[in-house]
């Protein structure tokens, strides 16, 4: 069975910064597309050294698969991740956003790659905890966010601001979302929401970092807490960042801790450990 054509950004690093570290494959998140991480996080880890590329997932951003939305799911969004790191020249680090982070979660309970930082990861018990928060503590943003799912309601500049972006979030980036946002699948979100704890495989030990944002409204810290516990690691929290903090005002607070990671994890040396 012939692979859909998949939409694969790539941002060479920088010749005079480019190090000797894994390329980094940034993975977006429901809703969304590889066009989220060319705004600021591609051009700045490539001037920063890093070969960096971008996925839009089945259905996503210019990737195949709009006409068969409804009908992907997250074991596709799997597929899809491990075609694109056959694309790529050596094993990258995943940097994975919400959805991204559990597709990414998933890929890695059979995988092993260099590193992986979950940014806002949807959490390993999946979608139900951050619904059920969003139902109770927002209902009103609850019932809109499922009517846009639908296709019965376009959210206004102030509500998507306020669901996904600190309140002095720039209009600039309220307006880029309002423009590319698009449906997710019907049968990601359920595969997301109906989740069996039990079914979940465990992770191979690995380099890894778990970011949530402080004024996230989708995922909450003990989300992201949950996520952090899986891959054995601590839970870092950013404050004055909402859910789409590679967009947001201060979108370069969290670049720079996933770059002092990767620093920390890949330093000068790294590949001359590895073969020794």
């Amino acid at each position: 069975m012939m692979h859909p054509r998949l939409e694969l950004l790539h941002q060479a690093p920088a010749t005079t910064a480019a190090r000797l570290a894994p390329p980094l494959l940034f993975v977006h998140g429901a809703f969304c597309g590889a066009w989220c991480w060319r705004e600021y996080f591609m051009p700045w880890f490539a001037r920063q050294g890093y070969d960096c590329w971008a996925l839009s997932l089945e259905g996503h951003g210019g990737s195949e698969g709009r006409d068969y939305l409804a009908a992907i799911g997250v074991d596709d969004y799997v597929r899809n991740l491990d075609f694109a790191l056959k694309q790529l020249p050596t094993a990258p680090v995943i940097v994975g956003h919400s959805m991204g982070g559990y597709v990414a979660q998933q890929y890695l309970s059979r995988h092993k790659l260099p590193g992986v930082a979950l940014l806002a990861s949807v959490p390993p018990g999946g979608l139900a905890s951050s619904s059920l928060r969003l139902l109770t503590q927002a209902p009103a943003l609850f019932l809109k966010l499922n009517m846009y799912q639908h296709g019965l309601y376009d959210p206004e500049f102030i509500e998507l601001k306020d669901m996904l972006l600190s309140p002095d979030a720039p209009e600039s980036a309220v307006e880029l979302l309002i423009s590319r946002c698009q449906q997710e699948s019907q049968r990601a979100l359920m595969d997301m929401t109906l989740v069996n704890l039990l079914a979940n495989r465990p992770l191979a030990r690995l380099p890894a970092l778990v970011l949530g944002a402080a004024e996230d409204r989708l995922v909450g810290p003990e989300d992201v807490v949950a996520t952090a516990r899986r891959l054995d690691v601590a839970a870092d929290i950013l404050p004055h960042l909402g859910h789409m903090m590679m967009l947001d005002t201060r979108w370069e607070s969290a670049a720079e801790w996933l770059a002092n990671w990767l620093e920390r994890q890949f330093p000068e040396d790294w590949d001359q450990a590895l073969s020794a």
